[in-house]
């Protein structure tokens, strides 16, 4: 059918950025899984000489030299400065993971023993305590599985939410903002950043999937509520039913801008003097300057809601806020944009214009 409303470029895009974002995060648990592999090998690991080298970790007595906390944004990164040999070694440092147990109880000149595993320091022990350093394998799934929540929550829901657009693309919309979509949406962006904190402090995966999912009821119930105080409200602006036109009874200077294949229509021209004789668009605060009379001719034929197809800064500037008096000049359509307190000035000052005025229409100073 020639009217039938078929998906567009928007539909595409929102698919293929959706699944771009899905893959990342797919190839992200790869990744997760890999680290929990080694995870599990480094803490299965013995010392070297009772395994072969390769699945062995290697203890080193080393001293403390001190510690240094290093400022970085609005974090800290916590040093610890060692030695390995005698006096004449070079001093070494390691960032350790947070400050307990270990970091925070070390002094100058104390013990340690530092776990080796392949190469890297893994780990710190202090008597029978022993602490992770920041490059250990044992949190090594941390980040990855972080990222992974974080693009696959919102990737799902952007691919959902552009298959069911596509589904329903040929049907008239029934909403102005649709509920489901929107609560989608919004859950999932909120989700995953809380599914990055719950990995970042879990014990191990199953707990910070855990974590994820405790966050996801109070999460859902917000977005859904969110979603339902959005959609009441994009109802009410779409409602036009109550404006109708008001006489001005003097000069007034309102908000609005005129949009079309006419004369009259300029950028930059926001505002409207009205009940001083025609309507005239103006950029003057004052309407002394720059004046741009529109014509008697100019009719409303109907008020509607402000549409994303409306000139761009309309949605920004009115939001909930704005309607759009559609009117006729001649062939041409022409676009008044304007809040809704001052759309029944605009129509009443075009119907006096044209010298039309309704039975029973109100005034500016009628109550």
């Amino acid at each position: 059918m020639s009217g039938e409303k078929t998906p567009g470029r928007g539909f595409r895009v929102a698919l293929s950025v959706g699944l771009a974002v899905v893959l990342a995060g797919v190839g992200l648990l790869f990744v997760v899984w890999g680290a929990v592999a080694e995870r599990d090998a480094y803490r299965a690991a013995e010392p070297c000489g009772v395994r072969a080298e390769q699945e062995c970790v290697r203890l080193t007595r080393a001293t403390v030299q001190g510690t240094h906390d290093q400022a970085m944004g609005r974090g800290v990164r916590h040093w610890l400065r060692y030695t390995t040999g005698g006096p004449s070694s070079g001093e070494e440092r390691v960032r350790m993971d947070g400050t307990s147990p270990v970091y925070a109880a070390v002094r100058a000149g104390d013990t340690v023993t530092l776990v080796r595993w392949q190469g890297e320091v893994a780990s710190v022990r202090l008597g029978e305590v022993a602490q992770e350093t920041h490059d250990s394998p044992a949190r090594g799934w941390r980040m990855p599985l972080a990222v992974a929540q974080v693009l696959l929550l919102p990737g799902l829901a952007f691919v959902w939410c552009a298959l069911r657009y596509r589904r329903r693309a040929a049907a008239p919309a029934r909403e102005t903002v649709p509920l489901l979509p929107l609560t989608v949406l919004l859950g999932s962006a909120l989700l995953g950043p809380l599914g990055l904190v719950g990995a970042m402090s879990g014990a191990d995966v199953g707990e910070a999937l855990r974590r994820t999912a405790f966050c996801a009821p109070p999460v859902v119930a917000f977005s859904a509520l969110v979603a339902w105080y959005v959609r009441r409200r994009s109802r009410k602006a779409a409602d036009t039913s109550d404006l109708a036109p008001v006489t001005p009874q003097g000069r007034e200077l309102l908000g609005a801008q005129v949009h079309g294949p006419v004369p009259y229509s300029r950028d930059g021209y926001g505002l409207l003097i009205v009940g001083d004789g025609p309507l005239v668009a103006t950029l003057d605060p004052h309407g002394r300057v720059a004046r741009s009379p529109l014509p008697a001719s100019l009719t409303v034929e109907r008020v509607r809601s402000i549409a994303p197809s409306d000139p761009r800064g309309w949605l920004e500037r009115y939001r909930y806020d704005g309607v759009v008096l559609v009117c006729r000049d001649g062939d041409a359509e022409v676009l008044i944009g304007t809040a809704r307190r001052d759309a029944p000035l605009v129509w009443g000052a075009l119907l006096a214009a044209g010298g039309g005025t309704p039975p029973g229409q109100r005034t500016a100073g009628a109550g």
